[in-house]
C-alpha cells in the first residue's frame, strides 16, 4: 500500500516538473532582440535557394524566392550553403556583423530589414 501512494507521489511529482519545463517563462538569454529579413540572391541578381542562414539562437533556409527571416540577440547573421552544387552553384560563406548597441534591450524587438544580400560563387572568386 506504502509502494503505491508513494509511485502515485513519484509520478505527480514528475508530471509537475515536466509542467514547469515546459510553461516557465524564458530565460532573457533566449529571447530575441532583433528579428531580420531579406532574400538572398547570386551575382546577376537571382534568388538563391536553400542557404544557411543562422545567428547565435536560430537557423533557417532560404525559400524559392531567396527569402528568408530569423531572430537573434545582438548577434551577427550567417549565410552559408551548406548543399554544394545543388541550388545553382557553390557560395561562398557570408557575415553581417550588426551592431552591438546595448538600446536595443530597451526596445521590444528590433526589426531589420537587409534587402538584397549577394553572395559570391566559389568557382569566380578563384578565377578572378
Amino acid at each position: 500500500m506504502l509502494g503505491k501512494i508513494l509511485t502515485r507521489l513519484f509520478a505527480l511529482f514528475g508530471m509537475t516538473l515536466t509542467c514547469v519545463a515546459c510553461y516557465a517563462p524564458y530565460d532573457a538569454e533566449f529571447n530575441p532582440n532583433f528579428e531580420a529579413s531579406g532574400r538572398v540572391v547570386d551575382p546577376e541578381g537571382e534568388p538563391i535557394e536553400g542557404i544557411h542562414v543562422s545567428t547565435d539562437i536560430q537557423g533557417s533556409y532560404t525559400n524559392k524566392s531567396g527569402e528568408f527571416r530569423v531572430v537573434g540577440r545582438l548577434a551577427d547573421i550567417y549565410f552559408s550553403d551548406d548543399d554544394g552544387e545543388l541550388n545553382g552553384g557553390e557560395f561562398q560563406p557570408h557575415q553581417i556583423e550588426l551592431p552591438t548597441d546595448q538600446s536595443w534591450a530597451e526596445e521590444e524587438i528590433k526589426v531589420i530589414e537587409l534587402g538584397d544580400i549577394e553572395l559570391t560563387r566559389i568557382d569566380e572568386e578563384v578565377n578572378e
